[in-house]
């Protein structure tokens, strides 16, 4: 089975996963929004999502092996994400601290994409303004739904990391 979905939230990304396992599909690829399914027991598997944009080649593998040491497995890495899974139950960070440093990743991933969609986004209105090109006006508006998306999954993470830092107090 293959299915379509676009998620920039990996709380979201990971519900979508396991509600997939609960009806006997489980992930074996994704590429741009793309999931590939096949049949599993249901309830089987535990997804979970995880950046790794900021870890060098060495402590990828390290993660990796941490990770298929507690019985889970590397199902497939695009751009900066990473998906996982295990049989049974499954977390990749048990305590609070860590949740907070994992969206605390994902935050500043956001952000400078979002920065950089910013940074372009002027010269694309410019464009429209100047010359009247319904591609410059579809471009303009494109950019412009990336950069409000963008700020608001860095919204989302800073209210997710006060939620859990209330959790710690």
């Amino acid at each position: 089975m293959i299915k379509f979905r676009w998620y920039y939230d990996k709380d979201r990304e990971e519900y979508f996963l396991n509600y997939m396992v609960t009806r006997g599909y489980a992930m074996t690829r994704f590429f741009l929004g793309v999931y590939w399914f096949e049949k599993c027991e249901p309830g089987e598997y535990t997804y979970r999502v995880d950046i790794i944009r900021d870890k060098d080649t060495q402590q990828k593998n390290e993660f990796y092996d941490l990770v298929r040491e507690t019985g889970g497995e590397l199902v497939e890495t695009w751009g900066v994400w990473a998906f996982f899974r295990k049989k049974g139950s499954f977390e990749l960070y048990s305590d609070n601290e860590s949740k907070i440093e994992q969206y605390r990743r994902i935050q500043k991933t956001f952000l400078i994409l979002a920065i950089c969609e910013l940074l372009i986004l002027p010269s694309q209105w410019n464009n429209y303004l100047n010359y009247h090109s319904n591609i410059s006006f579809y471009f303009a508006i494109l950019i412009s739904i990336i950069c409000v998306t963008f700020f608001y999954q860095v919204y989302k993470c800073q209210r997710k990391i006060l939620s859990l830092k209330k959790e710690i107090e």
